[in-house]
């Protein structure tokens, strides 16, 4: 399956609770962040300074902004018509503005297959409309799918519920209060009051498993590699070694998983931890933000520092890796942010899933 963007806009502003899916951006070359003012150094993802609104953003000058919430509106005031695979549907509200008093879904198109759970990557195709002027607020029809982790507990609560419980090739209409998605504050870069009542369609493209570990067989390192421990929902710690850091990239099986190797183009869920060689001290990891939440970059562009894309193609799901990155396949001469020029840097990374 091509490699689906990331949720970008006003969608990925409800992910945006996670600082690994919007804080980091894509390096490559030796050339430094310009558009994050993140200074941790983790993998990189796919970041604009559009897409990068955070929770706590304010809801003044939004376009929909209203002294009242609209809460009498019901689920079967939304009207969906039309689309494909390749165009969003149309979204039609009986009156305006729409709004809720509570988080309201139904499924318009029941799909078959295992329902989405907690273990469970939903990928699919959005259309976000704001209940309060009936205006798009983002669309991926038009683009390519987009993966979310449902069983991510950084996932703004309303994202989440909707996406629980469904079947591959359903569609599913849902009605997001304030409460569910940024509160009495809205999100102002992403176009959301404080009273706007969000309209989630969104048909499910695909559900993949994703595991909540590496699980295989255990590969002994070779020696004058880095140790590390790695700790159940927390961020792995690390022992360097006192000799000086390799030149070349390192790539180092501690788990050999089982699952489908992961192609150039495929998208991938990981969690991991970073440190520097030189102390040993850890300066990212997936766990930092929650025991649950993973991180995902299509493989082979360029969204992540060059050891990654390298490192993690053609490697299995469910492997364990600890990648040994040099700067000139991290962050370059330039570094990035507490991460000097002549940093080397530590991961170890398990790769739980891909589509």
């Amino acid at each position: 399956m091509p490699a689906a963007r990331r949720a970008t806009r006003a969608l990925t502003a409800l992910t945006a609770a996670s600082a690994l899916t919007l804080g980091l951006v894509a390096c490559g070359s030796g050339s430094s962040s310009s558009s994050s003012s993140s200074t941790s150094a983790g993998p990189g993802s796919e970041a604009s300074g559009s897409a990068s609104a955070s929770a706590g953003g304010s809801a003044s000058g939004s376009a929909s902004a209203s002294a009242t919430a609209a809460t009498d509106g019901s689920i079967d005031d939304i009207k969906v018509s039309g689309g494909d695979d390749k165009t969003a549907p149309k979204i039609d509200l009986a009156k305006k503005p729409f709004g809720v008093a509570k988080y309201t879904s139904k499924v318009l198109k029941e799909g078959t297959g295992d329902a989405t759970n907690a273990k469970s990557v939903a990928v699919v195709n959005y259309v976000l409309v704001n209940g309060t002027d009936g205006k798009t607020l983002d669309e991926n029809f038009s683009t390519e799918a987009a993966g979310f982790d449902v069983g991510d507990e950084s996932l703004i609560q309303g994202l989440r519920a909707a996406l629980t419980g469904v079947k591959k090739g359903s569609r599913v209409v849902a009605a997001l209060t304030p409460t569910d998605t940024f509160g009495p504050q809205g999100n102002a870069q992403a176009g959301v009051a404080g009273t706007d009542t969000l309209i989630f369609v969104f048909d499910v493209a695909d559900v993949v498993t994703k595991l909540d570990a590496a699980t295989g067989k255990t590969v002994t390192p070779k020696a004058g590699l880095p140790k590390a421990t790695w700790q159940e929902g927390k961020p792995a710690t690390f022992e360097m070694p006192k000799s000086d850091p390799p030149k070349e990239l390192v790539i180092q099986k501690l788990i050999e998983g089982e699952g489908a190797k992961v192609e150039k183009g495929d998208t991938v869920f990981v969690t991991y931890t970073g440190a520097l060689w030189r102390n040993g001290e850890v300066f990212d990891s997936s766990f930092k933000q929650s025991p649950t939440a993973s991180f995902s970059f299509p493989v082979g562009a360029g969204k992540v520092v060059a050891g990654w894309d390298k490192g993690i193609e053609g490697q299995k799901v469910g492997s364990r890796l600890l990648l040994v990155v040099p700067p000139k396949d991290g962050y370059g001469d330039a570094g990035q942010g507490d991460i000097k020029g002549d940093d080397t840097m530590v991961f170890v990374v398990d790769i739980l899933g891909k589509y």
